[in-house]
């Protein structure tokens, strides 16, 4: 299928549940204990989810050429990322190998990385290439003592990485699986660079209860009420799961225009809907016909999470169409993710962490959330009997 194809597939899709009031449904309600949000139940999701589990890191136009870097910190991983001048790129421990300070932070163009402590040099490879008082480290081997790699992959604008060293090559088709490899080929944002740095937005909510507030739209016309309801139409969402991923789209109001008028007189239609993926376990990508916005949802601790939020723009958009993005971008960062969606999910918090709730429930128009929180109970088992197996064999 084609990219026309497909966004005319979903166009119709959308417009078949605007017009019987229904939306894509799982099969049957889903029941969860409250002891998936505990201390023990977090410190297994973190180790298997998070520390062994390949993890998006940017996407490729946070390096967009040669000699360009970016950091990132994933779960307490202090991370670098680099361009090399052949177009590679390089994923190292932000983590001098003299006294383990930070050798770089935010982003931009760079040649080379000095440790601010006592002025180790590496370069974009993360080799050691100067040691200031060189005799007093007299049978040190300086090539064994470059920064520390990471494994990593690139292709289809994404950037993926491990959060430990070694380990078998990141193969980033099999993380996709085929039909996102087409999709995103399809979207082509490969080249897509960031609008600003990314910022932190703090959540009082385990990550899985932050998570969930990305992955339906149930709650638009009740918590979104003033604010997002008039822009896009809540409890209408397609869904399409690709192994441990998924994608829904929602619909724009001015998907209205399109009702009744033949296809051969629809023209775009990127403009009347949002693509929202989610990658397995924590990334969220939202994209509409200007841009496209990350959303790591990141873990802390079993009561507390991190959402790294950073913006990319579609090269060759006209200055309306920025000055547009500009515009609303504050509205739906401050007021609307941090204000409402932020808020509620800290509102969570109390009632499934003292003991007063014993499960949470997903009802049948929330299959993304059940598909995510399938996924996670299955890498846990998976992992669980990959443990057992092993001291058995010992």
């Amino acid at each position: 299928m084609d990219r026309e194809a497909l966004e005319r597939s979903l166009a119709r899709r959308l417009l078949h549940h605007i017009e019987n009031r229904t939306t894509d449904l799982a099969d049957d309600v889903m029941e969860l204990s409250t002891d998936i949000y505990s201390a023990e139940h977090h410190a297994r999701e973190v180790e298997v989810l998070f520390r062994n589990h390949p993890q998006v890191l940017c996407l490729s136009g946070a390096l967009p050429g040669p000699g360009t870097f970016r950091t990132v910190d994933i779960c307490g991983t202090p991370i670098l990322l680099t361009r090399d001048e052949q177009g590679k790129v390089h994923a190292l421990a932000n983590a001098c190998r003299h006294r383990g300070v930070r050798v770089a932070d935010g982003g931009g163009q760079a040649k080379k990385f000095t440790c601010p402590f006592h002025s180790w040099t590496y370069d974009l490879q993360g080799r050691l290439t100067r040691v200031p008082v060189d005799d007093a480290f007299a049978g040190m081997c300086k090539e064994d003592k470059g920064l520390v790699e990471l494994p990593v992959a690139e292709g289809y604008g994404l950037v993926i990485g491990r959060l430990r060293p070694g380990g078998p090559p990141l193969d980033l088709d099999g993380f996709l699986g085929p039909g996102l490899i087409d999709e995103f080929a399809m979207l082509d944002f490969a080249d897509w660079e960031p609008f600003s740095d990314p910022h932190v937005h703090p959540v009082k909510a385990n990550w899985k209860v932050t998570l969930d507030t990305f992955r339906e739209n149930y709650h638009f016309n009740y918590l979104h009420r003033t604010t997002l309801a008039a822009y896009a139409y809540g409890g209408v969402l397609t869904f399409d799961a690709f192994g441990p991923h998924l994608r829904n789209c929602s619909a724009l109001r001015s998907i209205d225009v399109l009702r009744g008028k033949p296809e051969s007189e629809w023209g775009d239609v990127t403009a009347h809907f949002s693509y929202q993926y989610a990658l397995f376990p924590n990334t969220q990508l939202t994209f509409d016909s200007r841009h496209v916005e990350l959303w790591q949802i990141l873990p802390v601790d079993e009561a507390t999470s991190e959402v790294v939020h950073t913006s990319y723009m579609r090269p060759g958009l006209s200055e309306e169409e920025r000055k547009k993005f500009v515009e609303q971008a504050p509205w739906i960062c401050e007021t609307v993710v941090d204000g409402e969606d932020f808020w509620v999910a800290g509102r969570t918090e109390p009632g499934v962490r003292t003991g007063l709730l014993d499960t949470v429930v997903f009802g049948r128009n929330e299959p993304a959330p059940q598909h995510l929180h399938r996924g996670f109970a299955a890498a846990l088992a998976a992992a669980g009997t990959s443990r057992d197996e092993a001291e058995a064999g010992r």
